[in-house]
């Protein structure tokens, strides 16, 4: 059984959010969203994260600027 609470890769933050994994690179480097290094210093995702994306893409369509 996976454990429930477990962080997301950037592969799956990608996949659950509809976007590109340039993208949620993209949003990390501009300060929108936030990861943590494993030891294997990989990426790791808060779930809390799909829900800034969501958003994150409303805004887009509203025309408001990441910035």
């Amino acid at each position: 059984m996976a454990e429930i609470n477990r962080d997301l890769s950037v592969g799956e933050v990608a996949a659950r959010s509809g976007i590109r994994v340039s993208a949620v690179h993209f949003y990390e480097a501009r300060g929108l969203i936030h990861a943590v290094r494993s030891s294997g210093n990989q990426r790791r995702f808060a779930r809390e994260v799909l829900r800034r994306i969501a958003v994150i893409k409303v805004a887009q369509r509203a025309g408001i600027p990441l910035a």
